[in-house]
């Protein structure tokens, strides 16, 4: 008999570095608890920030992916949706915290087929 690991369906999120990243994935994971979708964060390091977000939604099983940069940039992508058309994206310096949390918000609400919040 063969034993297979089982994979839960989460939001993906990668995240470049730990440390920097922090107050930015606090706030995320904030957004996502509160709407009760289950979540991993991955530590990569890659190219640029949409193609790690496509990356992070093409691995997870409910399609949905989120990168944060050591920057702050944030990049909320759905693995149906074109390369270059993120759901939702928040600049560097740009964004408030507030942002951050309905960026988890939403990635959450677009797993539970719910309107998005912006």
């Amino acid at each position: 008999m063969r034993v297979f690991e089982e994979i839960k369906p989460a939001v993906k999120i990668y995240c470049e570095d730990n440390d920097s990243v922090k107050p930015f994935l606090k706030k995320v994971c904030e957004g996502l608890e509160e709407e009760g979708v289950p979540f991993e964060i991955n530590i990569k390091h890659g190219e640029e920030p949409e193609y790690m977000a496509i990356s992070a939604s093409r691995e997870s099983r409910i399609n949905i992916g989120i990168f944060i940069g050591k920057d702050g940039i944030c990049i909320l992508q759905h693995a149906k949706m074109p390369y270059s058309m993120p759901i939702m994206k928040i600049y560097p310096n740009l964004g408030i915290t507030d942002e951050y949390r309905m960026l988890g918000t939403n990635a959450a609400r677009l797993a539970k087929n719910m309107p998005l919040k912006f």
